[in-house]
């Protein structure tokens, strides 16, 4: 239960469900299921907000099994190629959910190593995107005069990142540069940790080209 209570990401993860089956039966908790037995017995499958399932899974009363966006078969595409999944239709808070569910599972490190290969088979793509975001954003602006996608410095504000990454095949066409349905795909299944990633990486070229230009 090693989390901040503040953070975003844990207070969201907090209030997803999990699958879990019961160790025991458990007297007059049937109205946690949809049906009208009063009691819950041993062996029943049931999905938990993660916050009721987490407490009780500590205390051996049920058992967490895996959810889809961790299975096999997620695994499997992440190794064949990490970004080629949209791990935004997996869950939007898949980092912080994955990273709180090995906490509770038996095979914790592995399920760890899980996360980091995802992430840093993801980075370099992130991080290209971000660069190449910031400098189209940058050159539409000083073309058009205008930072109407963007802010007072051009580059794309979180509004307008979010839209483009439900632009759909013309993703890139609002800062002035196209992209390909590959790159597009990318871009709209990135979670959110990823998005913050992108946005700040667009903010970090921004600032090493005003320094570059003695703007500072």
């Amino acid at each position: 239960m090693d989390h901040n209570y503040w953070n975003v990401d844990d207070f969201i993860a907090d209030s997803q469900r999990l699958p879990c089956t019961f160790n025991i039966d458990v007297p007059n908790m049937g109205q946690i299921q949809s049906n009208e037995e009063r009691d819950i017995k041993a062996l029943s499958r049931v999905e938990l907000p993660f916050w009721l399932a987490e407490l009780m899974a500590l205390n051996n009363i049920v058992s967490i099994n895996k959810p889809k966006s961790f299975s096999t078969r997620v695994k499997a595409a992440l190794d064949a190629n990490p970004t080629s999944v949209q791990l935004r239709h997996q869950n939007i808070h898949w980092y912080a959910l994955g990273a709180r569910l090995a906490q509770l599972m038996d095979d914790d490190d592995t399920e760890m190593q899980v996360l980091s290969k995802a992430y840093i088979g993801r980075i370099a793509q992130i991080f290209q995107q971000s660069q190449h975001l910031s400098t189209a954003s940058t050159s539409s602006s000083s073309a058009a005069g205008t930072a109407a996608e963007g802010d007072e410095h051009g580059f794309a504000t979180a509004q307008a990142i979010a839209a483009m990454v439900s632009d759909g095949p013309t993703l890139g066409m609002s800062t002035g540069t196209a992209m390909s349905a590959e790159i597009t795909d990318f871009l709209q299944g990135m979670e959110e940790s990823e998005r913050a990633l992108l946005r700040n990486g667009q903010e970090g070229a921004r600032l090493m080209k005003d320094f570059m230009a003695g703007d500072h």
